[in-house]
C-alpha cells in the first residue's frame, strides 16, 4: 500500500487498539469458564453427572490435546482466511458449547463437548488468532500489544473466579453457563464481527507501521511463502521450543498441584488461596512487562530473564518452607506467562506477519510434550512423600532453556521502531528472537 495524493489519512485513534481490545474479550470468553474457573464446577458436575472429578478432568487433557493438534491447521487459516470469519466461527462455538455444556445429563455428553467441540471453536478465537492479527496491525509498539492481548489470560483468572463463586449458590451451575454463552453470543461476538479488519488502511493511521504518521509499503495479503519446512528447519524456531517448553512445564507442575504443595508444609488452604491469587495477579503483570521489554529490548533478553526467573521460583518453591519464601517462589513462577507476547513478537520478527499464524501453531503443537508435568509432579510426591525431587527437576530444565536463549540472534529493536525504522511486515529474513 502506497501513499496516495488526495487520500485522507487519520492521525487520531488507531484502529489497531479496537481490534487488541475486542481479543481480550476473546482470551476471557474462551478460557474464562473452560479453564480458568474450571475447577468451581466440579463438585456440582460429579454431582449432577453421577461420576468422578478424576473422570471429569480428562475433558480438561482431552480439550489441551485437541487444541494442540489443531493449532498448526488453525495458524494457516489465521494467516490464510479473514480473521472476521475465525473470530465469527469460533465465538460462535463458544456460545454453543457453554449453552449445551449448561444442559449435559451424561458424562459422555460432558467429554464429548469438551474433546470435540472446544478444541475448534478455542483455537480460532482465541491466542493463535490474535496473534496473527495483532502482528499485522503493528510493528511499533508490538510487543506492549501482544502482551494485551495476552492480558485476557490472566484477567480471566484474576476477575471471573470470585464472581462465579458468588453467583453459583443462587443460580446455579447450569444457569451460569447459560449466561455465559448469552453473554458471548449476544455481546463478543458482535463486537467482533464489527471491529475485526485484516490489515489497517491508510485511512487507519499508519504511525504504529512505522513510527511515523505517513504511509508505507505494506503487505496487500498475499499468501505468506513460509511453509511448515521451512519453519521447521529453522534454528530459532527450534531454540524457542527449548526455552518455552520447560517454562510452560515448570508453571503447569507448579499451578496445578499448588494447594497439596502449601499444606504439605505445613499451611493452610486459606493460605493456599492467598498464593493463588499472587500467581494469578503475577501472571497478569508479566504479559504486559514483557510485552513492554519487547519494544524495548528485542525477545532475547527478556525471555533469558524469564526463563531464569521462572527456574528460581521453581527451586524457591521446591524448598521453601514459609508463606514468604513460597510466595516469593509461586510469583517468580507465575512470571512465565510472559512468554506468550514474547514468543509471538519472536515469531514475527523471524518469519514475518503473514506467517506468524502458521509458525505460532507449529510451536504449540508441541505442548503435549509437558502436558504431563503436573501429573508427574504429583505421582513423584506420591513416590518419595516430597514435592522437592520433581520441582526441582523441572527447575533445572527451566535453566536449561535460559541457556538455549544464549544462542539465540535477533536486531536490536525498540529504539529503532520508535525512529520509524522499524522492518517490513513482509516475508522476514532477519535472525530472530
Amino acid at each position: 500500500m502506497i501513499s496516495k495524493p488526495g487520500v485522507a489519512r487519520r492521525h487520531g485513534w488507531y484502529h489497531g487498539w479496537n481490534i487488541v481490545a475486542v481479543a481480550i474479550l476473546a482470551q476471557i470468553a474462551g478460557n474464562g469458564l473452560t479453564v480458568n474457573a474450571f475447577s468451581l464446577f466440579l463438585h456440582d458436575w460429579a454431582a449432577a453427572l453421577g461420576t468422578k472429578i478424576s473422570t471429569l478432568q480428562l475433558g480438561l487433557a482431552a480439550m489441551g490435546l485437541g487444541s494442540a493438534l489443531l493449532s498448526p491447521l488453525a495458524g494457516v487459516a489465521a494467516d490464510k482466511y479473514p480473521a472476521r470469519l475465525l473470530f465469527g466461527v469460533g465465538l460462535a462455538g463458544m456460545a454453543l458449547f457453554h449453552i449445551g455444556i449448561s444442559f449435559v445429563t451424561a458424562t459422555w455428553q460432558f467429554l464429548t463437548l469438551f474433546g470435540l467441540v472446544l478444541p475448534g471453536a478455542l483455537v480460532v478465537s482465541t491466542m493463535l488468532t490474535a496473534n496473527a492479527l495483532v502482528s499485522r496491525w503493528f510493528v511499533r509498539r508490538l510487543g506492549l500489544a501482544l502482551g494485551l492481548t495476552a492480558f485476557g489470560l490472566g484477567a480471566a483468572g484474576a476477575i471471573l473466579p470470585p464472581i462465579i463463586a458468588a453467583a453459583m449458590p443462587a443460580l446455579g451451575w447450569r444457569m451460569v453457563w447459560r449466561i455465559a454463552g448469552v453473554i458471548i453470543a449476544c455481546i463478543i461476538l458482535p463486537a467482533a464481527l464489527m471491529v475485526m479488519r485484516d490489515r489497517p488502511t491508510e485511512r487507519d493511521g499508519l504511525d504504529y507501521l512505522t513510527g511515523k504518521r505517513e504511509a508505507v509499503p505494506h503487505s496487500r495479503g498475499e499468501p505468506s511463502r513460509v511453509r511448515w519446512r521451512d519453519i521447521l528447519r529453522r534454528r530459532s524456531f527450534w531454540l524457542l521450543l527449548l526455552a518455552y517448553l520447560p517454562m510452560l512445564a515448570l508453571y503447569g507442575g507448579c499451578a496445578q498441584n499448588l494447594e497439596p504443595i502449601v499444606t504439605s508444609r505445613g499451611l493452610s488452604q486459606l493460605t493456599a488461596g492467598a498464593l493463588l491469587s499472587a500467581l494469578s495477579v503475577s501472571q497478569v503483570a508479566s504479559t504486559l512487562l514483557m510485552g513492554m521489554l519487547s519494544d524495548r529490548f528485542g525477545n532475547k533478553l527478556p525471555l533469558l530473564g524469564l526463563a531464569l526467573a521462572t527456574g528460581i521460583g521453581g527451586l524457591i518453591v521446591a524448598f521453601g518452607q514459609g508463606i514468604a519464601s513460597l510466595g516469593i517462589g509461586f510469583v517468580l513462577v507465575g512470571l512465565s506467562s510472559g512468554l506468550w507476547p514474547l514468543l509471538a513478537a519472536a515469531v514475527a520478527a523471524e518469519f514475518g506477519a503473514n506467517a506468524v499464524g502458521r509458525a505460532f501453531g507449529l510451536l504449540t503443537l508441541f505442548i503435549p510434550v509437558i502436558a504431563l508435568a503436573p501429573f508427574v509432579i504429583a505421582k513423584t510426591h506420591e513416590a518419595t512423600g516430597s514435592y522437592t525431587p520433581g520441582l526441582t527437576g523441572l527447575a533445572v530444565l527451566a535453566g536449561l532453556g535460559a541457556c538455549a536463549c544464549l544462542f539465540m540472534r535477533e536486531r536490536h529493536r525498540g529504539r529503532d521502531d520508535d525512529a520509524g525504522n522499524a522492518p517490513a511486515l513482509n516475508e522476514a529474513v532477519a535472525p530472530i528472537c
